[in-house]
């Protein structure tokens, strides 16, 4: 069975509407790598969008990414923007871009709300299948094993040493222009959300990277050659 999967989204809606059309279309299981919040103009919509894909494919993969966490932390009442421990974080910035996000969130009624946060807590911290390991930052080697990790480490991460030994990953989280393979790990984050495209990367799961499509999708949703 083919396998797609879907760098950072970040807010751009029209962008995750076309991948998950071209997912309709080809039929096959779609993985979504995380980070569907912020940067982008239409956060809500886009998690509105994902909720109704999810509905209607059960079996597709749906990750969390480090802004969903941190907004999850901010509704939980885990963070708070002026809370000292996050003014001395160099992450500061990111929890500053959640706050609109926060805000259009408190504006809905409860239902809403409920359904969106229910979304963001059902995300996994990874998924594995015959071919790869999936996950939203850089795996490395911490002498643990995947399901060992801690989310702040499978969120967070930007390192590469030490090298992950284990199965190969795809992942994003790490800003790229184009598709890159670095050590064991497929980066296909390419900065949808801040001036780049959303990266659909579309394989066999049976067969691994050896042939593999990559779909461009730009920023308002339109495909790129």
């Amino acid at each position: 069975m083919n396998t797609l999967v879907f760098g950072d989204i970040h807010g751009c809606a029209a962008a995750a509407k076309q991948g998950i059309l071209i997912a309709e279309e080809l039929a096959c299981k779609a993985i979504f790598l995380g980070d569907y919040v912020d940067r982008g103009p239409a956060s809500l919509e886009t998690l509105r969008i994902l909720i109704r894909a999810k509905e209607s494919h059960p079996d597709w993969i749906f990750l969390r990414g480090n802004h969903d966490q941190m907004l999850l932390d901010l509704l939980q009442d885990k963070a708070k923007l002026q809370d000292e421990e996050i003014a001395l974080n160099r992450y500061l910035f990111s929890y500053i871009d959640c706050a609109k996000t926060l805000q259009e969130l408190n504006q809905l009624n409860d239902l809403e709300r409920a359904e969106i946060i229910g979304f963001l807590e059902a995300t996994l911290s990874y998924y594995e299948d015959e071919a790869f390991i999936y996950c939203h930052a850089i795996l490395r080697d911490t002498n643990e094993r995947i399901e060992d990790k801690s989310l702040q480490e499978l969120i967070w991460n930007y390192d590469f040493k030490p090298t992950w030994k284990g199965k190969p990953f795809i992942h994003g989280h790490l800003p790229c222009d184009k598709v890159t393979f670095k050590s064991k790990g497929i980066n296909i984050n390419t900065k949808c959300g801040y001036g780049g495209v959303l990266t659909g990367l579309l394989f066999d799961s049976k067969l691994g990277i050896e042939k593999y499509k990559v779909f461009s999708i730009s920023e308002d949703g339109n495909l790129r050659n």
